[in-house]
């Protein structure tokens, strides 16, 4: 007995100092991140990342240093650990609904999201993945306004004990979606190490009150009445039931056929038309003509564009993969009721249209190319 309660209390002291030095390690990496932060407003050039880095280690390794200590005054008796917890924690709270505050202001004043306008004239294909989110996002500054204001809201209900958890609970979503959206379109290392930061954050102060969101979700009383079924399995497969019915729909729709059915397609990819005749007529790809087809987009559909950009033809295609030919519906313009009938040839990088447009003879030859880049 005396040899469990050993072990039971080393377990314990490790699990307090693992929680003492997780809590004192992230408020001082939050606080001295936002500090430098602060101090960047107050240079021309900025705050070097050396700087940055720097300071960051500075805290983690003092951090560290103090939760060792702190962890030997406990076995002494010598220090208050709740109230030096609570200080720590107050820091992190304080570090957090700073960091979160300045990123929600720069939102609502115009410092996010701006795309300059002569960039949103290139090509959308010519777009990084950076550039494509902040290009939607900086659509609607209404959006962003709202968001900027959450981000405020939760950060300074984080700052009070009674709303804590409603801060807490503001915050994760918020914070999902910005480590998703810089994980997923590639934003530099920096915010998304500050998303992961604030996120580890936010889920702290979540796990801290652990035996009391259990409680609430799994123990209290539901209030809600209780629908009765004979068959418990009924009534499982009831509730599978809006995942499985949703799906049968989706895979009926016909867009879905290159991927679910067995479709024959082209080569995807975007076409640059390198020759073009018309009726056993060359014509001159330069000409300025709107008539004059300059790119053509294959994928789900076919698209035909012509020397105006707001000019194409938006259409289904069959494509039978045994004869080689092609046949393609345009259903955009709506007055548009001739279709391609063609041949095709297709080589490593090109295809050859060879048949009809309509009542017209026609001969493309495509190139496959890259979307133009732009800085």
């Amino acid at each position: 007995m005396l040899l469990l309660l050993t072990i039971n209390q080393t377990e314990m002291e490790k699990k307090s100092f693992a929680q003492n030095a997780f809590v004192c390690i992230l408020a001082s990496i939050v606080i001295g991140d936002s500090s430098v932060r602060i101090a960047n407003r107050f240079f021309t050039n900025g705050v070097s990342p050396i700087v940055l880095a720097v300071t960051v280690v500075a805290m983690v390794v003092s951090s560290t240093i103090f939760s060792i200590v702190w962890y030997r005054k406990e076995g002494k008796g010598t220090i208050d650990s709740s109230r030096t917890r609570a200080w720590f924690q107050g820091l992190l709270r304080y570090g957090m609904a700073l960091e979160l505050c300045l990123l929600g202001w720069e939102k609502i004043f115009h410092l996010q999201f701006i795309t300059p306008i002569g960039k949103l004239d290139n090509p959308f294909s010519s777009f990084s993945l950076n550039d494509h989110l902040w290009a939607f996002f900086g659509q609607s500054y209404s959006f962003i306004l709202v968001i900027g204001f959450i981000q405020i809201t939760g950060s300074v209900l984080l700052l009070f004990g009674r709303t804590r958890l409603v801060g807490v609970f503001i915050l994760i979503p918020v914070l999902i979606n910005i480590l998703l959206l810089d994980f997923f379109y590639e934003i530099e290392s920096g915010p998304l190490a500050l998303a992961t930061i604030l996120f580890i954050g936010v889920m702290y102060f979540l796990l801290v009150e652990y035996d009391r969101l259990k409680t609430f979700f799994f123990s209290a009383k539901n209030e809600l009445p209780t629908i009765q079924f004979k068959s418990h399995a009924f009534k499982n497969l009831l509730r599978l039931s809006v995942v499985i019915v949703p799906l049968i729909i989706i895979l009926t729709n016909k867009r879905l056929a290159p991927y679910v059915y067995s479709k024959t397609q082209l080569p995807k990819g975007r076409y640059e038309v390198k020759q073009l005749s018309m009726n056993d007529k060359n014509i001159d790809i330069r000409d300025c003509r709107d008539s004059v087809v300059t790119m053509v987009y294959i994928e789900n559909d076919i698209v035909f564009q012509y020397h105006e950009v707001d000019k194409r033809l938006f259409g289904e295609y069959i494509y039978d993969d045994q004869m080689k030919q092609i046949k393609a519906v345009w259903h955009y313009p709506l007055n548009r009721n001739d279709t391609l009938k063609a041949t095709v040839t297709k080589t490593k990088n090109e295809l050859i249209f060879d048949g009809t447009m309509g009542s017209s003879k026609i001969r493309m030859e495509l190139l496959k190319t890259d979307p133009p880049k732009y800085p």
